[in-house]
């Protein structure tokens, strides 16, 4: 889609729970060897193996620096980490597709990227093409700092579907693989 497009789909979960909008959440699925990193509004990704959450939280180096010469380096005011150029070793992307806001419970579904040129062994989650993320409403306390959400992957009805439910963490919960 055009920009203007991207951002009116932007503004629709911008729109439909303002205090979640790009917080990022993450789940561990330990049966299957999952992370999931949602980024409420905008983006899932489906990583191979257990992912840690400082390593998910920096930013990924998709840009290069504008000025180029001996002299630049690539230092920057925040974490970043490497995004391969193999596309086979990159996480599988869904993107939002559509939203919807009822009784305080927003649902939003992700669409996966067109499938990429790997062998189907590379490829976390080949046979999974929706991500549902169920949550309720977030309301901004001024004054208070939103927290990090707690979530968790739930069983689906479907097989090519994934349901992931976003909740409050419960008291001294850690997001954290459990082994």
């Amino acid at each position: 889609m055009d920009r203007t497009r991207a951002m009116q789909h932007f503004y629709r979960a911008a729109n439909a729970d303002p205090a979640r909008i790009l917080q990022q959440t993450v789940c561990y699925d330990r049966s299957r060897s999952l992370t999931v990193s949602v980024a409420w509004g905008y983006s899932v990704q489906v990583f191979k193996g257990n992912v840690l959450l400082p390593d998910l939280l920096a930013v990924q180096k998709t840009f290069v620096p504008w000025k180029r010469g001996r002299n630049v380096t690539d230092v920057y005011m925040f974490d970043t980490k490497h995004y391969p150029r193999d596309e086979c070793k990159r996480a599988a992307l869904f993107f939002l597709k559509n939203i919807s806001s009822r009784d305080g419970k927003t649902e939003t579904t992700y669409n996966r990227q067109p499938s990429r040129k790997c062998s189907p062994d590379l490829i976390p989650m080949k046979n999974i093409h929706v991500i549902k993320v169920t949550s309720a409403q977030r309301h901004l306390v001024p004054g208070k700092a939103l927290r990090r959400q707690c979530c968790d992957i739930v069983p689906s009805s479907s097989d090519n579907k994934m349901d992931v439910n976003i909740r409050k963490c419960e008291d001294d919960e850690l997001i954290a693989m459990h082994s």
